[in-house]
């Protein structure tokens, strides 16, 4: 069985408000908060997928989860969890949004390839000089990575009908003396089911990577 949840924090101190502030630009910190919920021992892979939900209270940060587990409250976390059993229809129709982190495999000589960002990658690859980058890094953000999706929904049981990128943005974290930075891009439009089998598992185990960083969670709508 698989459970969905919605975990609220709040603060009730200006100290617990700064605190949390903070955290709502860190979705690495989220993660590792949202971790201790789960009795896991260290080095195992992460047993949710996660989306902060956005709202206009500053003294409130709420998450949208899914796992196959049942979380636990824990640290001052408010947990609303019931069971998750989605039944999916071949092409039913469907509101989506989703967070991903876009990348492209390059060639490498002598190697397999590297992953890269996909939006950095291109820039580079069409050899866009710098004052010119803003400009085609739009372009490349609403008119290939629609695209980029598409191809990855052929592969993951939906075909997209409507698709737009709603923001896209960098994020930084810094973990155990290291920074890790990545692009993540918010895509929201209509989507059709083509194997309910498979896309039924994706919204348990999620889509793409970067899963830490809030990635990866496909929330839908359903349409008439």
């Amino acid at each position: 069985m698989s459970w969905i949840s919605r975990v609220t924090m709040t603060a009730a101190t200006r100290q617990e408000y700064r605190s949390l502030r903070q955290l709502k630009t860190e979705p690495y910190r989220q993660h590792q908060v949202l971790w201790q919920m789960f009795k896991r021992p260290e080095g195992t892979s992460q047993p949710f997928l996660f989306r902060q939900v956005m709202g206009d209270d500053d003294d409130v940060l709420r998450f949208l989860m899914v796992s196959r587990e049942r979380p636990c409250e824990a640290g001052g976390l408010r947990l609303e969890s019931k069971s998750y059993q989605p039944w999916i229809e071949a092409e039913a129709r469907y509101r989506f949004d989703i967070r991903l982190n876009p990348t492209r495999t390059e060639k490498v000589a002598g190697g397999r390839g590297k992953r890269q960002d996909y939006v950095i990658s291109r820039l580079h690859q069409l050899g866009v000089p710098r004052h010119a980058r803003p400009a085609v890094r739009r372009c490349i953000v609403q008119e290939e990575l629609p695209k980029w999706l598409e191809a990855r929904g052929a592969r993951h049981g939906f075909a997209l009908e409507q698709c737009v990128v709603a923001c896209y943005e960098r994020l930084t974290a810094h973990d155990k003396g290291r920074d890790m930075t990545i692009s993540v891009a918010d895509f929201v439009g209509v989507l059709r089911v083509t194997d309910p089998d498979i896309f039924g598992q994706v919204l348990l185990s999620g889509l793409g990577r970067a899963k830490a960083f809030g990635c990866g969670l496909l929330l839908l709508r359903r349409m008439a």
